[in-house]
């Protein structure tokens, strides 16, 4: 526990238990070297607006956590193959997505689960023992393991830097769909404006991603660096524009109940729709009642043109 930073110690806060491999409703939080660290959730649902929400509202009496070696994951190869990856730019539906998603009782909703980029940081660290796609793979296994016998679909939500790393995780998930969520550049720079994300202050998500391609000027500022870097996630999807369904936000929520199920072969009751409309009308985040924020600034150039081409390759995209 010693060499673990602050925030991987939050994840493994609580009682330690010995036991000889994680079972049903344990579930992969950090990766160090050869080693896994389990949380238990017993029949906990991820119902809240990410993973460590779900992980901070458990009972006192259950935060329990367990080490094992990397071939505790093994035991997790019956789980649900995910039905779909979820990449976006931050700040673009992604979390409001998960949430309809997980307002049914037939679908796993995982939104930003810390195991995957913990296993990432392994990995650009130089750290990774085994294959990084087989670990991803087997870790995401153990997040879809099925433990409600209505459970019949799964779906992760990935942290917004991570499309940087795509070609892994089609390594990993050579057949599973990836949809990818965009939103106008000026709308999701006047985000982070009001708060801003930890993925574009530097240095707080490197460890997390490739090196950036990019070097910062002397006089730049943290503006300036947000525009770099929804550059560089702009840029990525379009370079796996073929291995993409590009989702803008405008799209939303109507796509989670009429594209989306046609896009997975999802059967979609009107209780369940109606579930899904009813959490459409909530902020995605505090589940108070939504509504837009206003949005200044103005489009920047290249991060439009950018934009620009998302919008080509979606509307017309299977021309090409």
């Amino acid at each position: 526990m010693k060499d673990l930073s602050c925030e991987e110690r939050i994840l493994v806060r609580g009682e330690e238990v010995h036991l000889e491999r994680p079972g049903r409703g344990w579930y992969p939080v950090l990766a160090r070297n050869d080693r896994l660290w389990w949380r238990f959730f017993g029949e906990k649902r991820f119902s809240e607006p990410f993973f460590s929400d779900t992980l901070f509202a458990l009972n006192q009496g259950k935060r329990l956590w367990m080490q094992s070696a990397w071939e505790g994951l093994e035991d997790f190869r019956d789980a649900l193959a995910p039905a779909a990856l979820i990449f976006h730019a931050s700040r673009c539906g992604s979390t409001l997505l998960t949430q309809m998603l997980a307002a049914l009782p037939e679908c796993i909703s995982m939104s930003e689960p810390p195991i995957i980029d913990s296993i990432l940081r392994l990995h650009y660290g130089g750290g990774c023992r085994m294959k990084t796609e087989d670990l991803l793979g087997r870790a995401v296994s153990a997040l879809g393991q099925k433990r409600f016998p209505h459970e019949r679909h799964f779906f992760v939500k990935l942290d917004s830097w991570h499309v940087r790393s795509l070609s892994l995780f089609r390594l990993a998930f050579p057949a599973t769909p990836f949809i990818f969520l965009y939103r106008r550049p000026e709308e999701i720079i006047a985000s982070h404006g009001r708060q801003r994300g930890r993925q574009m202050v530097p240095g707080l998500v490197d460890a997390g991603m490739p090196p950036l391609d990019f070097v910062l000027p002397e006089d730049w500022n943290l503006e300036g660096y947000c525009h770099r870097i929804l550059e560089s996630f702009f840029r990525e999807a379009a370079r796996h524009a073929d291995e993409l369904i590009f989702v803008n936000y405008g799209q939303l929520p109507q796509f989670a109940w009429t594209e989306l199920p046609e896009l997975l072969d999802m059967a979609l009751t009107a209780g369940q729709i109606d579930a899904m409309e009813s959490r459409a009308g909530l902020h995605s985040k505090n589940g108070m009642k939504y509504s837009v924020a206003p949005t200044a600034g103005h489009r920047p150039q290249i991060l439009g043109a950018f934009y620009d081409r998302l919008e080509e390759l979606r509307l017309y995209g299977w021309l090409e």
